[in-house]
């Protein structure tokens, strides 16, 4: 099973400290912590909407898992949705929590797109189950918890877990509005299909274990050919991606990785009209390059910025077009992908390679909406 890195040395659970070492929450609202003792403070206040199943973002961590914590439990399930593992616990828990009448919140977080909000949790496999209660991760059950004589059922495990710690809640405001439950299939939560997952998800997971990430890719594109729905579709395309990233960095050593890190620090830090040289092929392989690192570095965001300038920005530096004068493709300094340097051969690799990486972040992240502009703007 995947392993989770830890951001930092501490071994105690404080979900609100590690949001602050990884970046999620601002290091002031963490200072309200520490002076009131209540997440909520940190946090923001949770909406009055409550829904029996969310879906968990880095935007919606602090208000709707920390803070909301302090008013009942949340069971956090951490995992892949491509993870046959992580569908089959979430089909489960979802048949518990719906008759809890909001007892409790089930909260997924998708590892493929937010791997910091995972790491945040400090799991040491995944699929991960893990009980917020009071701004704090209290307990924690993995699928190695149910082996054995004395191993648990997920579902038990959360129900006797969430009977211990909700009377110190404050429990739900009078005012709450019940919402419906979060299962819309965009594929991050994984949608509850009513079927069995394909076993070749596992497969391809399996093969990505051992090394062989050019055969899971293989095995994702004949799943395509299988015309599948449009969630599924969209799953798929996503691993594939980020299968992706690993098949071209494969066999880059340790400098290269450095370097490569090194080259798309530089062209973030770069700003318009810093160079005149044109972009060659080379150039352009390494541009591509510094992006699949940039993945590795779990900095998806960074990745697209980086690709989506360099289709309207001036050339900058060694390589592309800066990333703060070009935002929109308009104003000083912008100019078309063409202008800009590159050959309509390389123009191509650049929107191919930028349309794959775009699909590891959410629809609505302003790095993917920057993209779309961008896109739009080279082409126009």
């Amino acid at each position: 099973m995947a392993q989770v890195e830890h951001p930092h040395e501490s071994c105690s659970p404080d979900p609100v400290r590690d949001l602050v070492v990884t970046g999620l929450v601002d290091p002031v609202a963490h200072d309200a912590v520490v002076r009131t003792g209540s997440p909520r403070t940190a946090a923001g206040r949770p909406s009055r909407t409550v829904s029996p199943v969310i879906d968990v973002t880095p935007f919606t961590l602090p208000t709707e898992v920390i803070a909301r914590s302090e008013q009942v439990p949340v069971v956090v399930l951490l995992g892949s949705p491509v993870d046959p593992g992580m569908s089959a616990l979430r089909r489960s828990l979802v048949g518990r929590v719906s008759p809890a009448r909001l007892r409790w919140i089930l909260a997924t977080v998708d590892a493929d797109r937010f791997p910091r909000v995972v790491a945040s949790f400090r799991p040491r496999s995944l699929p991960t189950v893990t009980v917020v209660a009071g701004g704090t991760g209290v307990a924690s059950w993995t699928p190695e918890d149910a082996l054995g004589d004395r191993g648990v059922d997920c579902p038990d495990w959360v129900e006797a877990t969430v009977s211990t710690v909700a009377t110190r809640l404050s429990g739900l405001p009078e005012d709450t509005v019940v919402g419906s439950p979060s299962q819309a299939g965009d594929g991050a939560g994984g949608a509850d299909t009513g079927h069995d997952p394909d076993p070749r998800l596992r497969r391809a997971a399996d093969l990505v274990g051992e090394g062989r990430p050019e055969a899971a890719v293989a095995l994702y594109d004949r799943m395509l050919e299988d015309r599948p729905g449009p969630d599924e579709r969209r799953t798929l395309r996503r691993a594939r991606a980020a299968v992706g990233v690993l098949v071209r960095t494969k066999n880059l050593d340790r400098a290269a990785v450095f370097t490569a890190l090194a080259v798309a620090e530089q062209e973030l830090r770069q700003g318009p009209g810093q160079g005149s040289r044109r972009a060659d092929h080379g150039d352009l392989s390494t541009l591509l390059r510094a992006a699949d690192v940039l993945v590795l570095a779990d900095r998806p965001d960074d990745a697209v910025d980086l690709l989506s300038a360099s289709l309207t920005g001036s050339p900058a530096g060694s390589l592309s077009g800066s990333l703060s004068g070009a935002e929109a493709g308009t104003g000083a300094g912008s100019t078309s992908g063409r202008s800009a340097g590159w050959s309509a051969v390389e123009l191509g690799r650049l929107r191919s390679r930028l349309l794959d990486l775009v699909l590891l972040l959410d629809e609505a992240a302003p790095a993917t909406v920057r993209a779309r502009t961008r896109l739009a703007s080279s082409v126009f």
